[in-house]
């Protein structure tokens, strides 16, 4: 694994790399309140044929973008962000979108935005919520009022978010039923670069609790419409349980009839920390395909972000 770091006019954006040097074949986008080192289990053996780039994103792990809560109105500011780091990168072929949760979302928005950013998409249970629930909250400015509306942005809000150590942070957080099931390696990069040192002693989470709060009730868009828009592949991977792919497959396949969609038994919406083997067989069988495609054609944009 290698650690890097890309600079823009937006800010510095850290993560992580597997593979040979060059070009990503793979980017792949965290949850809301993790971050790129979560998933290093999954992604790592990747390396061995590929190349993956796994990105902090905005108020997340050790990226340095500016992180202020009030100016959170949109998640479509995550979807600037990646645009932005794919002009870094200068790929010269279009890579695979991949992103768990909140990371599904972002890729779905920037690759709607902005045609031959991404070859394929793999999204795994992504936030698709039905128009009608981020309706709701586009006429509501303050970000505070959003919350309050909001179950598991209150949660996110209230989280304890100072510890001793990291080692005490994970045996708190092991200690959880939410994590119970999560496969070695996943809870210890969360929370290796998920807090940072603490202005008065101690650690504190990297992204605070308002931030977290705040992204959760920032989901003002219609996503599933998006889906409309792309016109590569996309295959979803659907936790069984307590799933963020809320809108109807009726609608998903209207939007995008040649949507490919898999439920993975016995999961909840943290399913790649919990069954990373179906997960890691689909980046597989995407990166595959990709190296047996022909190139893409040049990017194009199609639709503002903003």
């Amino acid at each position: 694994m290698r650690r890097f770091t890309l600079r823009s006019a937006r800010g510095e954006t850290s993560g992580i790399a597997f593979g040979s040097e060059g070009p990503p074949d793979l980017i792949f986008l965290h949850a809301t309140g993790f971050n790129a080192l979560t998933y290093r289990p999954l992604l790592e053996p990747l390396g061995e044929r590929f190349r993956v780039i796994a990105l902090d994103l905005r108020g997340h792990g050790r990226s340095r973008l500016p992180a202020d809560a009030a100016r959170l109105t949109t998640l479509r500011l995550y979807a600037r962000d990646l645009l932005a780091m794919l002009k870094v990168l200068k790929p010269a072929r279009p890579p695979i979108l991949s992103g768990h949760s909140l990371g599904g979302l972002v890729s779905v928005t920037a690759a709607a935005a902005r045609h031959g950013v991404a070859e394929r998409l793999v999204l795994v249970d992504p936030v698709l919520p039905p128009w009608r629930f981020s309706q709701k909250f586009q006429p509501i400015h303050r970000s505070a009022d959003r919350i309050a509306l909001l179950p598991i942005a209150q949660g996110a809000a209230r989280r304890r978010g100072r510890f001793a150590t990291k080692a005490d942070a994970v045996t708190a957080y092991r200690a959880r039923p939410t994590f119970a099931g999560w496969a070695p390696g996943f809870l210890e990069g969360y929370v290796e670069d998920g807090f940072v040192p603490a202005e008065d002693g101690g650690i504190r989470l990297a992204c605070t609790p308002l931030w977290e709060a705040t992204s959760f009730a920032a989901l003002r868009h219609d996503i599933p419409a998006l889906l409309g828009r792309i016109r590569v592949p996309v295959t979803i991977l659907r936790a069984e349980r307590e799933s963020t792919v809320r809108e109807s497959e009726a609608r998903l396949r209207r939007l995008k009839p040649d949507l490919e969609m898999e439920t993975v038994p016995g999961s909840s919406h943290f399913l790649p920390m919990e069954q990373p083997e179906p997960v890691r067989a689909q980046l597989i069988a995407a990166l595959e395909a990709r190296s047996g495609a022909k190139l893409a054609q040049p990017s194009r944009e199609v639709a503002h972000v903003g």
